[in-house]
């Protein structure tokens, strides 16, 4: 058995809370000692987001939570300071608050070109850090085809079947589906973790939180009846 137990995560690519999210659940895989794979889904936090913009994340930040420019750098400042502690370097200056719906297919392009659901999950997981880190780091347009195309080529995919399969929004529906998904299980905010398919977790757990919540969930797996 390639794992114990599977994590379903909801996430957006345009959320740092996630990026910290998937670090910190790393961290608490890491300290349980057990086999788990991670299934991220795709959620849209601004699904009416652009595809492009010269809105800055500080302007776009204040809008969104109607707060002052000096209100809105603190909290980007607690971000950067949350997200060091596992390496993550915000850069706001250059990120460019964009539509993640496109981002989220390039995650199930690379699921798709692997051969087991562990090795997909694994892939989708090395995917989303990618867009992550080209979205907080670099400062990339995770909205254009041709930035995707070029995180695709990086990440081992070939290039023109990447390209045809967003222009034909091969993977959609997918990303549809995931966020349908998330509106029957009551999920209104990310990151939203389900575990084992028994326990939900919302928000930015600790490490421990997670590890505490693989061993009830296992536990509760072992000790259900078998019909």
């Amino acid at each position: 058995m390639e794992h114990e137990i599977v994590i379903h995560a909801w996430i957006d690519i345009v959320c740092p809370w996630c990026w910290i999210g998937a670090k910190r659940l790393e961290a608490g895989i890491a300290l349980s000692g057990k086999a788990v794979a991670v299934e991220y889904h795709a959620f849209q936090l601004r699904a009416d987001a652009p595809s492009s913009t010269t809105e800055s994340m500080l302007e776009h930040l204040c809008q969104q939570q109607e707060c002052s420019i000096e209100q809105a750098t603190q909290h980007l400042a607690e971000i950067s300071k949350l997200g060091a502690q596992y390496n993550i370097d915000f850069q706001w200056e250059k990120v460019q608050p964009v539509n993640s719906f496109l981002a989220h297919q390039l995650i199930y392009a690379a699921k798709a070109s692997a051969h087991t659901p562990t090795q997909a999950a694994h892939y989708g997981t090395v995917m989303a850090e990618k867009l992550w880190n080209a979205h907080f780091s670099a400062g990339k347009n995770i909205a254009d085809t041709d930035t995707l195309v070029e995180l695709a080529t990086e990440f081992g995919l070939e290039a023109g079947q990447v390209f045809e399969s967003l222009e034909a929004g091969e993977f959609a529906d997918a990303v549809r589906r995931d966020i349908q998904d998330a509106k029957i299980l009551g999920i209104r905010g990310v990151p939203y973790y389900v575990i084992g398919g028994k326990l939900g977790l919302a928000g930015n757990q600790s490490p421990q939180v997670f590890v505490q919540g693989i061993n009830q969930a296992l536990e509760i797996m072992r000790t259900e009846p078998q019909l």
